[in-house]
């Protein structure tokens, strides 16, 4: 499986610069054409979800996608001044809320993060197969 970020940007004064930073870095970005579009189970099958939303726009996305079982990890670029805490994120499971003037830096930490994680499980699960060929 390869590994990509589905960046979810919408309403923002200026576009999400988040997109040109991964592409850079040599990071496939997917975008789903639309708020209901699932192309290819972009959301499922991404390395993680960034949503970079104004307000609570962000919020209220995440929380839809995990209503919908989407359980991909995900990243909120958030409006400076703009927290929200652990009532208003629920069970979005979120790892980190940044601050859209933050660093780019630190979103590549925690995708770099989840890069090594999905190589990892990926090793795991494919030497897991290999034993069980063994037994079988």
């Amino acid at each position: 499986m390869p590994f990509a970020v589905c960046l979810i940007a919408a309403g923002l004064a200026q576009p999400s610069r988040i997109a040109s930073v991964l592409e850079r870095c040599g990071i496939p970005v997917w975008t789903p054409s639309s708020a209901g579009a699932d192309e290819g189970g972009i959301y499922r099958n991404a390395i993680c979800l960034v949503i970079d939303m104004p307000g609570d726009a962000g919020v209220r996305t995440l929380r839809l996608l995990r209503q919908y079982g989407i359980k991909t990890p995900a990243l909120l670029i958030a409006d400076s001044g703009y927290a929200p805490g652990p009532a208003e994120l629920g069970d979005a499971w979120v790892l980190n809320v940044i601050p859209r003037t933050a660093d780019p830096r630190e979103v590549l930490r925690w995708i770099e993060c989840m890069c090594v994680t999905r190589g990892l499980l990926d090793r795991l699960h494919a030497a897991e197969e290999d034993c069980g060929a063994l037994v079988a």
